[in-house]
């Protein structure tokens, strides 16, 4: 049910064949124990370019002017609207004066973590007369890497890479390491050759390189393993204990009892998350679990290093959002369900020769996944298939790839998931409405339920990318479960309809095993004998957003497992087993 994730492909591709490094000579014959590599090991790499902080606008005689980390810059004016671009590569701001406040994004060039550019909110406000000031907060575009190296019981020693930010280390094992003097090679259980590095005895750092990533890791054993974010949690840290989250960002609190939750199997959930061991690249990899019940915060725990301030990227659980906005676009009368999908896109004209079948597509096609395009994500040979959209290069307006793809079937006939079809949800929404998806989103999403920072990736054009990958904190993405358990309001006021909500959390379609709506997935759990509905947002590596509206439940998991069926145990097992029977 998840989407894969972009340029899986391709890095499948790379990781699968041997790092390209320069051939590695040994100083002499001589071998060393490889077993003296054993243990943890740690590199990370930060990419962001160098203009986050502090940002200033000026006017005097009638120009702007920008500074920013040391640089002054002309700002571009047309009416309302500013733009100039940063120093170097380094990116872009594009916003708009909004009586004395100019509010906007800065858009960050393409990253390594997460292979898009990402427009993330700015706010200056006005210091005094003709200057205005905020802050610019990137995305963290940092790679980790960890090395697990241990020494098996034959004497061999094998691991595993852990890779926070993509799960790099699932496309190889290593099952078999050998030392000749510096020189270090990492085998798989074939036999081949995955990983060639050289250990630096003056340095005591083993150096790698990722073509593809950045280029030269200098890994550092982890001497005292015992504070690693390798781990859920510190090892030192005492044995866990329930406490109630802290009320803010627009969330009261409750404590699990308040909540009518038992607090000894959400204690068994937790201790059980930082217990597991970390010891294959299959293993949970869970960053966050927090919970709300009656509309109110009752549960919020971080692992790994993550923590409630970091937004966390959500895959394709944001399609439910796209979804979303185009349900706010249509309560607002922006739009309808029954907007002419090629028309809007095409400034009311068919392009000439158009099957028939794609003049009757409409909005409602795009979100609940049933355009009648030859696209399909969980098929790779599906020539509109997210892998395919995303690294092909003849066509990089993502909207026009879309509607350029064959007719299958009527339109609303039938369902496949089509990450194509929710980001061109994003585009008809943007085209009728003249707005700028990230604006649309900090508008009348954002701003509205009070939300902080987040990161929302855009396409090779610029434009906002509907079909999953905005980063958002836990807390913000809660909130969006409780609008629609609370009828469409957040803290009173109405977000998006209530029939809206009624409409789109029920099974419209069927995707798999599971039913699906506008841009949520339909399906229900066993419960004291019985089976009561939930539906959920999901994306790749187990991001989660549940919402189980009989019992008043809303939960977010963010997990790491990429492109691992273990992504999705939390949702069906760990809510199952723990959270459910603990719920009365």
């Amino acid at each position: 049910m998840i989407n894969l994730i972009a340029r899986s492909r391709i890095l499948t591709g790379i990781f699968a064949c041997v790092f390209l490094i320069a051939p590695l000579k040994a100083n002499s014959q001589d071998t060393k124990p490889a077993s003296d590599l054993a243990g943890l090991w740690m590199a990370k790499r930060n990419f962001s370019p160098d203009v986050g902080g502090v940002m200033r606008i000026s006017e005097r005689d009638e120009r702007l002017r920008a500074h920013l980390n040391g640089y002054t810059i002309d700002v571009v004016v047309d009416g309302n609207d500013l733009e100039f671009k940063g120093p170097g590569n380094s990116g872009y701001f594009r916003g708009s004066r909004v009586g004395g406040q100019i509010k906007g994004h800065w858009v960050q060039p393409r990253t390594r973590s997460n292979f898009a550019p990402y427009a993330s909110p700015v706010f200056l406000q006005s210091v005094a007369g003709g200057r205005w000031q905020g802050e610019v907060r990137l995305l963290d575009d940092t790679l980790h890497f960890y090395l697990v190296l241990e020494v098996d019981a034959d004497g061999s020693v094998g691991g595993f890479i852990r890779n926070p930010e993509a799960n790099i280390g699932r496309f190889y094992t290593i099952k078999g390491v050998s030392r000749s003097e510096d020189a270090v090679q990492f085998i798989d259980g074939n036999g081949r050759l995955r990983l060639e590095g050289r250990y630096h005895e003056d340095t005591r750092q083993l150096s790698m390189y990722f073509p593809y990533n950045g280029g030269s890791y200098d890994f550092t054993r982890v001497e005292d393993d015992a504070g690693s974010a390798f781990f859920p949690r510190p090892k030192s840290d005492s044995p866990y204990r329930y406490v109630q989250p802290v009320a803010g960002e627009g969330w009261q609190t409750a404590s699990l009892e308040e909540a009518g939750i038992a607090k000894k199997p959400i204690e068994d959930m937790i201790r059980m998350i930082i217990g597991t061991p970390q010891d294959a690249i299959e293993a949970p990899y869970i960053h966050a679990f927090v919970m709300a019940r009656h509309g109110k915060l009752v549960l919020e725990e971080y692992f790994h290093g993550f923590t409630r301030d970091r937004p966390h990227g959500t895959r394709s659980a944001s399609k439910t959002i796209t979804a979303t906005l185009a349900g706010i676009a249509v309560n607002k009368d922006l739009l309808s369900l029954d907007t002419p999908v090629y028309k809007t896109m095409y400034d009311g004209v068919l392009p000439k020769g158009l099957d028939e079948r794609a003049g009757r597509m409409v909005l409602e096609n795009l979100i609940n996944m049933t355009p009648g395009l030859a696209c399909d994500d969980f098929d790779q040979a599906s020539p509109g298939n997210e892998d395919t959209m995303q690294e092909q290069d003849e066509q990089p307006d993502w909207f026009r790839f879309t509607l350029g793809l064959e007719m299958l079937n009527e339109p609303g006939a039938h369902a496949a998931y089509c990450s194509g079809s929710q980001n061109l949800a994003g585009g008809v929404l943007a085209r009728a409405t003249g707005t700028w998806l990230p604006d649309f989103y900090r508008d009348h999403f954002a701003t509205p339920l009070g939300m902080g920072l987040y990161h929302m990736n855009l396409s090779p054009t610029g434009d906002g990318y509907g079909g999953g990958g905005l980063l958002i904190k836990s807390r913000d993405f809660l909130k969006l479960g409780q609008v629609f358990l609370d009828g469409g309001k957040w803290q009173g006021q109405q977000i998006v309809s209530e029939q809206w909500v009624r409409d789109g959390t029920r099974a419209i379609n069927s995707i798999g095993e599971e039913g699906y709506g506008y841009g949520w997935w339909v399906f229900s759990y066993p419960h004291q004998g019985r089976a009561i509905k939930a539906f959920y947002a999901g994306g790749n590596g187990g991001q989660y957003l549940i919402v189980v509206p009989e019992l008043e439940l809303n939960i977010v998991i963010f997990a790491g497992n990429y492109n691992q069926r273990v992504m999705h145990k939390p949702k069906y097992e760990y809510v199952r087993d723990y959270v459910l029977p603990a719920t009365g």
